[in-house]
C-alpha cells in the first residue's frame, strides 16, 4: 500500500534528484534513466554478490544506482554497493577475509534453549569496524543527491516487513545514528533461531517503544518497492516525463534444487527445510519482481550462483568457500552474466533465457 507518508518520501527524493541535476551534482541523464540494485540474502553466499559487483566494476559498465536495497547478507553488502567502486576493496575484505569466529560465537546447549544458537557480538564488531563516520557521511551526501539505501528487516512481533531508509538515518545528524545503523544491519542478518533478534527503539504515533527485529529474508529474499507504487506519476510531476528504468537483482544462492543427505536431527531437518523454503521463496520473489517491472515498462536483469560452482561450505561461514565463491562471482561480473526470465519453479531454473 502506498501511504501518504511513502508518497511524501518519494516526492522528496525526486525533488532532491532534480536539484542535484540543476546544480551539477548529478548528470542530466538522471532525469531520463534510473538504475536500481537489489541484493538478496544467502549467508556465506553473500560472497557471490561481492565478487559480482567487483567484476562488474572491472568490466567498465557498472552504473551508479539510484536505489540499492539489501536483505540479510545482502544488507551487509548494500552500503558498499551504494557508495560505488571506490568501496570495492572493503566489500571484498568483508566477504573474503573473515570466517566463522569473526562472525559468531557458538553458545552450545545454552543456545538451543536461548534466543539463538550463536552469539552475534562478533558480527556487530565487524559491522562497526567498517561503518565508520567517514562512510556514514558519504552515505548522507548521496542521500542529499536523491539516492537511497534501503534495508529490510522483519518485525517478528508484528509479523511484518520493515524497510529502513539507511541513507536518511545517515543524513539525520542524530547523535545515535551510527548505533542505529549498526542495529538495523545486524537485525537484517539475524537469521531466526540461529542469531538472536535485535531490539530497536522506535517512535510510533509519538510514543517510544521497543520492537524485536530479525532477518529481512523471513518475509522476502529480495525486495524493491510496493507493487502499486506508480513511479511514473512522480516522474512526470517532477521531471516533466517518465524515465526508462532498469532493475538489477543479485541472488546470493543457487536456483536449482541440490541433492544433499539430510542429517536426521531436529536442527538438521529444520536447516534443510528452511533451505528448501528459501529456494522456492526466492523464485517466487523473482517472478513477482518481473511482473512489477513489466507492468512499469522497466527492464529486469538478474544473476545467481552458476550451476558450475559445486563446492559446499564446511561451516556456516567457511572462509575458503567464500573466497572461491567471490572469485566465481567476480568472473560472472566481468562477463556480464545476466538473465532476464526467472523460472517458474526451482526445477525449471536450469533452462536458459
Amino acid at each position: 500500500m502506498v501511504t501518504p507518508e511513502i508518497r511524501s518520501v518519494i516526492e522528496r527524493q525526486y525533488e532532491q534528484a532534480y536539484q542535484a541535476v540543476l546544480s551539477g551534482r548529478r548528470p542530466a541523464s538522471a532525469l531520463r534513466h534510473a538504475d536500481f540494485l537489489a541484493i538478496s540474502g544467502g549467508g556465506a553466499d553473500g560472497a557471490f554478490a561481492a565478487g559480482y559487483l567487483t567484476g562488474w566494476t572491472e568490466r567498465g559498465d557498472r552504473p551508479q544506482f539510484e536505489v540499492v536495497t539489501g536483505v540479510s547478507t545482502g544488507a551487509l553488502a548494500a552500503p558498499f554497493a551504494f557508495l560505488g567502486p571506490r568501496y570495492d576493496g572493503q566489500l571484498q575484505e568483508v566477504f573474503t577475509l573473515y570466517g566463522d569466529s569473526d562472525i559468531y560465537n557458538s553458545l552450545g546447549l545454552a543456545g538451543v534453549i536461548g534466543r539463538g544458537l550463536y552469539d552475534s557480538a562478533p558480527l556487530r564488531r565487524l559491522i562497526s569496524r567498517y561503518l565508520i563516520d567517514e562512510m556514514i557521511e558519504a552515505i548522507a551526501t548521496e542521500y542529499q543527491r536523491g539516492r537511497r539505501l534501503l534495508i529490510q528487516t522483519t518485525n517478528i512481533d508484528a509479523q511484518r516487513p520493515v524497510v529502513w531508509d539507511l541513507s536518511a538515518v545517515a543524513a539525520s545528524q542524530w547523535p545515535e545514528r551510527r548505533e542505529r545503523m549498526i542495529d538495523i544491519l545486524l537485525a537484517s542478518a539475524a537469521i531466526p533461531a540461529v542469531f538472536p533478534p535485535v531490539r530497536i527503539d522506535v517512535q510510533v504515533d509519538g510514543a517510544r517503544r521497543e520492537e524485536l527485529h530479525v532477518d529481512g529474508g523471513t518475509v522476502a529474499q529480495i525486495f524493491f518497492a510496493p507493487p502499486d507504487i506508480g513511479l511514473s506519476r512522480f516522474e512526470r510531476r517532477r521531471f516533466g516525463g517518465t524515465r526508462s528504468r532498469t532493475l538489477y537483482l543479485i541472488r546470493n544462492g543457487r536456483l536449482l534444487p541440490q541433492y544433499a543427505t539430510t542429517e536426521e536431527t531436529v536442527i538438521g531437518i529444520a536447516r534443510r527445510a528452511i533451505e528448501t523454503l528459501v529456494k522456492y521463496q526466492t523464485v517466487s520473489d523473482l517472478v513477482r519482481l518481473q511482473l512489477q517491472t513489466t507492468a512499469a515498462r522497466a527492464r529486469l536483469f538478474y544473476a545467481a550462483i552458476p550451476d558450475r560452482f559445486t563446492l559446499s561450505a564446511k561451516s556456516e561461514f567457511d572462509r575458503d568457500y567464500m573466497q572461491q565463491l567471490f572469485a566465481v562471482g567476480q568472473e560472472e561480473g566481468r562477463r556480464g552474466s545476466w538473465r532476464t526470465k526467472p523460472p517458474l519453479t526451482p526445477i525449471q531454473a536450469g533452462s536458459t533465457d
